[in-house]
């Protein structure tokens, strides 16, 4: 049977071997905490860049929708005098008018 003295040895024995897989799960711990810390703020700014983004997507539909808006007015209003868009020909004969009243 053991002795008191042999389980005291036997315990110092297993705390000893024990004792540095404390340290390394602890070091894990703390270097996952960084890495907690780290995607917080990636995520942080991925959120920032989905915001911008969706504001990117509502200016380019407002622009589309005016820039359509005008297409239709300058269709609507000069489509029969001035048909749009302008051929290269019709393009230079315009610059040739313009260029005499410089």
């Amino acid at each position: 049977m053991l002795t008191q003295e042999d389980l005291q040895a036997i315990s110092l024995l297993i705390k000893n071997e024990v004792e540095p897989l404390y340290k390394k799960i602890d070091n894990m711990e703390s270097r996952l905490d960084k890495v907690d810390s780290r995607l917080d703020k990636v995520d942080s700014r991925l959120d920032k860049i989905e915001e911008t983004l969706e504001e990117v997507k509502e200016d380019g539909q407002i622009t589309r929708d005016v820039t359509n808006s005008i297409g239709e007015w300058i269709e609507f209003y000069f489509g029969k005098e001035k048909p749009f868009p302008l051929d290269k020909d019709e393009i230079d004969e315009q610059e040739k008018i313009l260029k005499m009243f410089d």
